[in-house]
C-alpha cells in the first residue's frame, strides 16, 4: 500500500513538472513571434513579408520566434519543445527560435520533416550563415538574411544548393581581358622602347620653318642615340 502511495506521489509530482513547463511555454501568435520586441512596426511588416514570398515560392511555411525566456537549461531542448507544441515537426516547416539569455543572443533553426527530406542541410546552413549577425545583435538583418540564405535553396538555378557558377563565361572574360592587356603593352612597347637598347624613349616635338611648318614627333634615346620621328600629320617617319 505504500509503495503504491509513494509511485502515485511520484507520478504526480512528474506530471506537473512537465506540464508546469509546458505551460510555460509561449503560444504561437501567427508565424513571427516576436515576444522579445526586437522588431518595431515596419520591421514586423518587413519579416511578415518575406515569410509570404518565401511560402508563395517554395511552399515553406517558416514560423520565427524571438524570446528573452526560456524555461529549459539550453536552446536546444526549448527550440526543439517548441518544435513540437506548436505542431512544426510535420510538414514542410522552418523554424527559427531567436533566444536572448543574459546580454548575449542565439539562435536555432530546425526543418519539419518534409523540409528535411527535400533540402537536406538547408536548416544547419542557414543557422551557420546568421549566426555572426546574431551573436553580434543584429537581430532584424539576421532574419532577412535567413530568407536571403533560404531564397538561394529554393532557387531553381540551385536546386536546393548554391547556384552554380558559369565558368566558361568566366574563362572568357578573362582570356579577353589578357589579350586586351597584352596588345596595349605591345603598343606601348613599339612606340616607347628603343629598339637597340631596351631603355624607355624620351619624347620631343620639332617644327619645320614657316607657319605652315609640319611638327614631328621625335622618340629619341639618351643611352644608345637611337632616334624616330613621326609627322604628326601622318608623313612618315624616320630612324636613326
Amino acid at each position: 500500500m505504500l509503495h503504491c502511495k509513494l509511485r502515485s506521489a511520484l507520478f504526480l509530482c512528474l506530471l506537473f513538472a512537465v506540464t508546469g513547463v509546458a505551460a510555460s511555454l509561449p503560444r504561437p501568435i501567427g508565424q513571427l513571434c516576436d515576444y522579445g520586441n526586437v522588431l518595431d512596426r515596419h520591421g514586423r511588416e518587413r519579416i511578415n513579408a518575406l515569410i509570404e514570398e518565401a511560402k508563395s515560392r517554395s511552399a515553406i511555411e517558416v514560423t520565427i520566434l524571438a524570446s528573452w525566456e526560456n524555461p529549459y537549461e539550453d536552446i536546444d531542448r526549448y527550440s526543439y519543445a517548441l518544435l513540437d507544441a506548436w505542431d512544426l515537426s510535420r510538414g514542410k516547416t522552418l523554424f527559427a527560435v531567436f533566444l536572448k539569455e543574459g546580454r548575449n543572443w542565439q539562435v536555432r533553426v530546425l526543418p519539419g520533416d518534409q523540409t528535411a527530406v527535400a533540402y537536406p542541410g538547408l536548416a544547419a546552413s542557414i543557422e551557420a550563415g546568421i549566426t555572426d549577425l546574431v551573436e553580434h545583435r543584429r537581430i532584424e538583418e539576421a532574419m532577412v538574411k535567413f530568407f536571403s540564405l533560404l531564397s538561394v535553396w529554393i532557387s531553381p538555378m540551385g536546386d536546393g544548393a548554391a547556384p552554380v557558377v558559369d565558368r566558361r563565361g568566366t574563362v572568357l572574360l578573362s582570356g579577353l581581358l589578357v589579350l586586351v592587356v597584352l596588345i596595349a603593352a605591345a603598343i606601348f612597347i613599339s612606340r616607347r622602347v628603343c629598339p637597340r637598347c631596351g631603355h624607355l624613349l624620351r619624347v620631343r616635338e620639332t617644327r619645320a620653318f614657316g607657319p605652315y611648318g609640319a611638327r614631328d614627333v621625335v622618340y629619341y634615346c639618351r643611352r644608345c642615340g637611337y632616334s624616330r620621328a613621326k609627322d604628326r600629320r601622318g608623313s612618315g617617319g624616320r630612324g636613326g
